[in-house]
C-alpha cells in the first residue's frame, strides 16, 4: 500500500505520522502502530484497521471521532422496557478473556463507516443469525446495548458498549 507515495508494509510503525487529510480509503493498516499519529480528516472509509493500535491518535473529522453519532439502527433487534436492545455475538474475542456476567464491555475505538470490518463490538438482533455468523459449535453471550450508541454497517452492527445478560453454552 501507498501512502503519500511511501510504501507502507502490514504492521508498520506509524507512530507520530502525519496523516492528516489522508485518503487511506481500502487501505490494510492491520497491526500498525499508529499512536500518536495525526489522522484528522483522513478518509478511513473501508480502511482494514484490525489488531492497529491507535492510543492518543488525533482521530478528529474521521469516522472514528468519539463525537460522530451511530445511526441507530437496530431493525430486528428486540428492545427491553428500558429501552435497550437485546443481542448475541460469540464469546472469541482476542482482547477478552470470557465475559461475565453483569459486566459492562467498552469499544476502545467505534467507527461510524458505513464499512463491515472496522472497530467496535459486533452483535447480531437474533441468536440465530450469531450462531450463524460465528459458526454451530460457538460459544454465545447474550448482551443489552444502547440503541443510539449501535452502528449498522451493510450486514453487521457494532456498539459502543454492551453489558452481558447471560453466557450461553
Amino acid at each position: 500500500m501507498k501512502v503519500n507515495g511511501h510504501e507502507i508494509k502490514l504492521g508498520a510503525d506509524l507512530r507520530w505520522a502525519d496523516l492528516r487529510e489522508a485518503d487511506l480509503r481500502w487501505a490494510d493498516l492491520r497491526w500498525a502502530d499508529l499512536r500518536e499519529a495525526d489522522l484528522s480528516e483522513a478518509n478511513l472509509s473501508g480502511t482494514c484497521l484490525s489488531g492497529t493500535n491507535l492510543y492518543g491518535a488525533n482521530l478528529s473529522g474521521t469516522c472514528l471521532d468519539p463525537a460522530n453519532k451511530a445511526n441507530a439502527d437496530v431493525a430486528g433487534f428486540v428492545e427491553t422496557c428500558l429501552g435497550r436492545i437485546v443481542g448475541y455475538r460469540s464469546q472469541a474475542c482476542p482482547h477478552i478473556r470470557g465475559y461475565r456476567v453483569g459486566r459492562i464491555y467498552g469499544a476502545n475505538f467505534f467507527s461510524t463507516a458505513d464499512t463491515e470490518c472496522h472497530p467496535g463490538l459486533y452483535l447480531w438482533p437474533t441468536l440465530e443469525m450469531a450462531r450463524n455468523w460465528s459458526g454451530p459449535n460457538a460459544k454465545l453471550v447474550k448482551v443489552v446495548a444502547s440503541p443510539e450508541h449501535t452502528h449498522k454497517a451493510g450486514s453487521k452492527w457494532r456498539t459502543r458498549w454492551f453489558e452481558v445478560m447471560e453466557v450461553i453454552s
